[in-house]
């Protein structure tokens, strides 16, 4: 508005994150983030006071989540709205199916899920984390996990998805394989230094290492919530070769498991259960986050809306209530008029 104030914030950030409204972190960067420097950071406070939302009474028009299940939530919507379309046009089309679940993982400076159940997205005790499952790494692969790991990590970071094909780790992974000792030799932790990972060739070993950990962790989305769509994007899926080579590898894993299940029953079918983001070029976080703030500004017109019908429904009721006891008044005195002239 002309004022400065928003009608609706949505923030999407990188987790852990305090995405639970009763805790005293919520907004906050939790502690056990690999990002030292962020550790305990409040976000959502300078951003709603920026935006004009800095009472207690704006507290429904901002929406916090993590920079995987505000996209996630995006997807979601976006796929639910092009099946409308679909049906709309071919109203017939039994093989359609409604969409209720759908997972976005992005893969660049750390590995995030975001997930879509029931078709609402996943808050339990914390927010989900399925970066840092474990993984069946390549045969023969010695690689000891990335640096982010040795402090606050599932697993130490050994043989986890974030681990192993995340910027960082893939830039360690590649630094020790060009070192004679097959220590790092240099700094990941520059952003200059993961930007080496543009120059390999779509055939270097990294990729293969990359797309294996990517498939386990889509096995275990697959297997562990179902999901009917399992969206990629971040940094590294740029490199569109990764794909194919995580839809096969994916078919590998599953060795035959979840054949049973139509949109499983062959490889070629894996294309539309592992697919791109629908804003590669825009930034599904970005997106995401707009999702957020449109549902918070959303749910505020509804309150409004609700507390709106309460007043005229207690004012029907009031109104009712006077009216029948002005009606039960009026029918006791008109009873004792006519039992006077009785009388009479």
């Amino acid at each position: 508005s002309s004022s400065g104030r928003y009608s609706a914030v949505g923030i999407a950030t990188f987790g852990p994150a305090g995405v639970n409204k009763d805790t005293a972190n919520y907004g906050r960067i939790l502690e056990g983030s690999p990002k030292r420097e962020w550790r305990g950071v409040d976000l959502i406070t300078p951003i709603r006071q920026a935006c004009g939302l800095g009472t207690a009474a704006d507290d429904a028009l901002v929406g916090f989540d993590t920079d995987v299940n505000a996209p996630a939530l995006a997807e979601f919507r976006h796929r639910c709205y092009l099946r409308e379309q679909r049906q709309q046009s071919s109203p017939n089309t039994a093989s359609d199916k409604p969409i209720t679940s759908l997972s976005y993982v992005t893969i660049g400076t750390g590995v995030g899920v975001g997930l879509i159940v029931n078709s609402q997205p996943i808050h339990g005790l914390l927010h989900p984390e399925g970066g840092h499952v474990s993984i069946q790494p390549l045969e023969g692969d010695t690689f000891k996990g990335y640096s982010w790991g040795t402090e606050k990590s599932p697993y130490g970071g050994v043989g986890t998805v974030e681990g192993t094909c995340s910027s960082v780790a893939l830039t360690e992974r590649l630094l020790g394989m060009q070192s004679e000792d097959g220590s790092s030799g240099g700094d990941s932790n520059q952003a200059q230094a993961r930007e080496v990972l543009s120059t390999l060739a779509d055939d270097h070993e990294v990729w293969n290492h990359a797309s294996n950990a990517i498939a386990n962790l889509c096995v275990s989305i697959l297997l562990l919530t179902s999901c009917q769509k399992i969206v990629l994007g971040g940094g590294i899926m740029k490199r569109s070769i990764l794909f194919d080579k995580i839809r096969h590898r994916v078919w590998v894993l599953l060795n035959g498991y979840l054949d049973s299940v139509e949109e499983l029953s062959n490889e070629s079918k894996l294309a539309d259960v592992i697919v791109e983001s629908s804003w590669k070029e825009l930034g599904s976080g970005l997106v995401g986050a707009f999702a957020l703030a449109l549902d918070a500004h959303t749910s505020r017109k509804e309150i409004e809306v609700t507390k709106e019908n309460d007043v005229k429904e207690r004012n029907a009721y009031t109104s009712g209530v006077l009216a029948g006891i002005g009606l039960s008044f009026g029918c006791i005195l008109l009873s004792t008029f006519v039992g006077r002239r009785r009388r009479n």
